[in-house]
């Protein structure tokens, strides 16, 4: 399967996690600059499935490209975005060959996978979208990333990294740190030694490799080791960032 062009069009991408369920949260992100933003469906417990239609329209009218993180490989939450048209999917915890098999399975049509097919979804317009334009288009156009975040993982990546349809390898530093027994040790040197080499195996298969960090450091280290898709910061911690600033700016003056 050849590589899905927006994952070409840069050398780097970074988006962060969204976790506020508003449309004015992803376009100020696409007018920040951003390449694309992951509404996490994983942990916060503050989106649900009936906020992310707006944010699909929010993040198309800007240009933005956004997927979701989803709880697991779960056959139903990867048809209902990916039927609303969703650009990508992030599929946690993928520990075994046969995880990362089921993920393209669920998100794939025939020949790649048995994806749940109905050509009267919003992504196939509706049916406006020809039938046979949509069910030959679909496959290239959903980015599958696929996170490592324990050792069982790193341990299969390279049976994990063979297989067809996957786009991007992501590696969760802080569930890796955990699992090895370093917990919240993101920079250690155990963890980075293994979350490089789970780089370097994806990169001699040819497959493009993401992280997350929420720092300009980790921006800086990462993105020299050749990983493309940076996963950076959460806008909920984002806004606490600038909104303490600001109101240390003005501190001065209220005493």
């Amino acid at each position: 399967m050849e590589k899905n062009p927006w994952l070409l069009s840069k050398d780097k991408l970074i988006g962060p996690f969204i976790r506020i369920a508003r449309p004015q949260i992803v376009e100020m992100m696409a007018m920040a600059g951003y390449d694309f933003g992951v509404i996490d469906l994983e942990h916060g417990g503050t989106i649900n499935m009936d906020d992310v239609y707006p944010l699909i329209l929010a993040a198309e009218n800007r240009g933005l490209k956004l997927l979701a993180r989803i709880p697991g490989v779960n056959e139903m939450y990867i048809k209902w975005l990916l039927d609303l048209g969703i650009g990508g999917l992030q599929i946690p915890h993928i520990k075994t060959k046969a995880d990362a098999e089921r993920a393209v399975e669920y998100s794939k049509f025939h020949p790649m996978g048995e994806r749940g097919l109905c050509r009267f979804v919003r992504a196939a317009d509706f049916s406006n979208t020809k039938k046979e334009d949509y069910i030959n288009n679909a496959n290239s156009k959903s980015i599958i990333v696929l996170q490592i975040e324990g050792v069982e993982g790193a341990k299969n990546i390279e049976e994990i990294s063979s297989v067809e349809g996957v786009d991007v390898i992501f590696v969760g530093p802080y569930d890796l740190s955990q699992s090895m027994g370093l917990t919240g040790q993101i920079w250690h040197p155990d963890v980075t030694k293994e979350i490089t080499r789970i780089i370097e195996i994806c990169k001699s298969k040819g497959i493009l490799t993401g992280v997350f960090t929420d720092t300009a450091e980790g921006i800086k280290h990462w993105s020299a080791l050749g990983v493309k898709y940076l996963n950076y910061r959460m806008d909920t911690e984002m806004f606490l960032d600038i909104a303490k600033k600001s109101r240390e700016e003005v501190a001065p003056f209220l005493s």
